[in-house]
């Protein structure tokens, strides 16, 4: 009986001391939020209300039970001044803005009793964007057997859960890997997972079934039929355009009527033709060129040449 008796002392002593020691981790990120609450809740009026991290004054309010005058108004300590707000009824603590510096243990002491539950402030960065990573590479229709890895980049992210769902059925806590078999998958097209932790979630995109053969025709086939047509036409009508300006600049319409002789060209001849054998031009007095005749050098220029079978 004497035994029995101490093993129930001991086992309240620890229970007594784990009460006492009582740590809840809490998280925050930068930049964010941290919440504390008053754990258990106090049923009695609040009128002393003391925080404190790491043992050191944060928030203060002290009220006389009898007068209800403050004794010691609200009042915030250090850097948490402006950025921290105290429920005086609940005891509840938030402070925004929070840094890497706010990291601690948290204690709270009400109506002067100091409370069990403490809280251990730590920092941890938001959850990235995750992939879906299908092993083994090899793994195809032909495959019975595949897994699914939720893969992304966790390190100070501080505890995090991953969940699955299939198409847009409800999400199911599970594990980083999903195991899949081609039978029991045979009517799910995509995949989604998704990381949480206290202060983020993000889910990855849909990832199909590799499982599933992939149709031929989709739509990006469709896509690259229409891109090579509008191709083929740009390129038929490049075509068309340079044949016409070819046509136009060297074909039968360039200069047509003076055989490809310029009028530059042929004024030119003409003089020659009607230049004296000393080099002057062939004029008159009056600075005219000779009548008209047949042996005119126009006339040489236009008539027939001789016929050598004559």
């Amino acid at each position: 009986m004497e035994k029995l008796t101490g093993c129930w002392l001991l086992m309240a002593a620890l229970n007594f001391a784990l009460a006492q020691d009582k740590v809840t981790p809490t998280y925050f990120k930068d930049g964010g939020e941290l919440t504390m609450v008053v754990r258990p809740t106090s049923s009695e009026r609040l009128y002393n209300i003391l925080w404190k991290i790491n043992g050191d004054l944060l928030a203060e309010w002290i009220k006389d039970q009898v007068t209800g005058e403050d004794l010691v108004p609200l009042t915030y300590y250090r850097t948490f001044i402006g950025r921290t707000a105290l429920n005086l009824t609940t005891g509840r603590l938030v402070i925004s803005k929070m840094t890497k510096a706010d990291m601690g243990v948290y204690s709270v002491e009400v109506n002067n009793k100091v409370q069990n539950e403490k809280y251990n402030a730590v920092l941890i960065k938001e959850v990235p964007q995750p992939d879906i990573w299908i092993r083994p590479l090899t793994c195809s229709p032909d495959s019975d057997r595949c897994t699914l890895v939720c893969h992304g980049e966790v390190k100070d992210a501080g505890p995090v859960i991953y969940s699955w769902k299939k198409d847009g059925g409800e999400w199911k806590e599970s594990g980083k890997d999903l195991d899949i078999t081609k039978s029991g998958t045979s009517d799910v097209k995509t995949f989604t997972c998704r990381i949480q932790n206290p202060v983020s979630e993000r889910e990855s995109k849909p990832k199909d079934n590799p499982f599933l053969e992939k149709e031929v025709g989709g739509s990006g086939v469709g896509a690259g039929i229409i891109v090579t047509v509008l191709l083929a036409v740009a390129v038929a009508v490049g075509a068309a355009v340079t044949g016409t300006l070819w046509h136009f600049k060297k074909g039968p319409f360039k200069n047509k009527g003076d055989n490809g002789q310029s009028s530059t060209d042929k004024s030119r001849e003409l003089d020659k033709l009607n230049a004296k054998p000393d080099g002057t031009d062939a004029t008159d007095e009056n600075g005219q060129p000779p009548a008209t005749s047949g042996n005119n050098a126009d006339d040489r220029l236009h008539k027939d040449p001789p016929n050598p079978d004559a």
